[in-house]
């Protein structure tokens, strides 16, 4: 046995139990996870995050057949800026399509499509702020069902109580599931309904992201 399948067989499993692996990334979720990773670093905001190419790397120690990635993207705000991409001005639209970028460079297929930015207000009809929407539990779950025949087993990251009636399905046509999460983000439901449950939380180590420039914060360079 190599380092990669004792790594393999210790924090994640033997994929000759669970044939073809279809993986699926729920970025937005997965993201988010880092907040329990490192809660002081991200007590205000994210100063430590998740890598997408060691989500890859990690998943990779499995030999999927498929991995799906699916985060969204902000619009740009001045695309008739002279920089264009590279104004200042459009910052969150480069730092949201570079991870998306990278996805694709790390060997998954990415799903995108645009953050919607939603008025809120209180119940006098003081304005709030605004609210970012950017679901993709229908194009998750439309991707799992329409590829069912091509797969044995889903590998889902996520910690989504949504996705519950999803895996029972999959059980009752013959399909596994496997689900990893974080401990704080993760459902009493998936942790019933996976074939197995993993807490990504032993994995943290591995899936950090440390920046090229030790100065500077993962946000403010784009690059997670």
């Amino acid at each position: 046995m190599d380092l990669r399948e004792f790594k393999r067989d210790y924090y994640l499993f033997d994929p000759k139990e669970y044939g073809k692996i279809f993986v699926f990334v729920d970025f937005s979720n997965v993201r988010h996870w880092a907040k329990d990773f490192w809660p002081e670093e991200n007590k205000e905001y994210f100063k430590k995050e998740i890598d997408i190419r060691k989500i890859a790397e990690v998943c990779n120690w499995i030999n999927p057949e498929r991995k799906f990635f699916y985060y969204g993207h902000y619009k740009m705000d001045y695309p008739e800026a002279e920089l264009g991409v590279n104004d200042p001005r459009n910052l969150k639209y480069r730092q949201s399509i570079y991870r998306i970028d990278k996805a694709k460079k790390a060997g998954f297929t990415p799903r995108t499509k645009d953050i919607k930015e939603i008025d809120d207000f209180d119940y006098e009809g003081k304005f709030l702020g605004k609210i970012r929407k950017c679901n993709f539990d229908i194009e998750i779950a439309m991707d799992i069902l329409l590829k069912i025949n091509k797969y044995d087993t889903v590998f889902l990251w996520s910690g989504d109580s949504d996705f519950d009636r999803l895996l029972q399905y999959l059980k009752s046509k013959g399909k596994k599931s496997i689900t990893i999460c974080a401990r704080r983000f993760a459902s009493d439901e998936l942790r019933i309904n996976s074939n197995l449950f993993i807490l990504a939380d032993s994995l943290k180590d591995y899936l950090e992201y440390i920046p090229l420039n030790k100065n500077t914060l993962p946000t403010e360079s784009g690059e997670v």
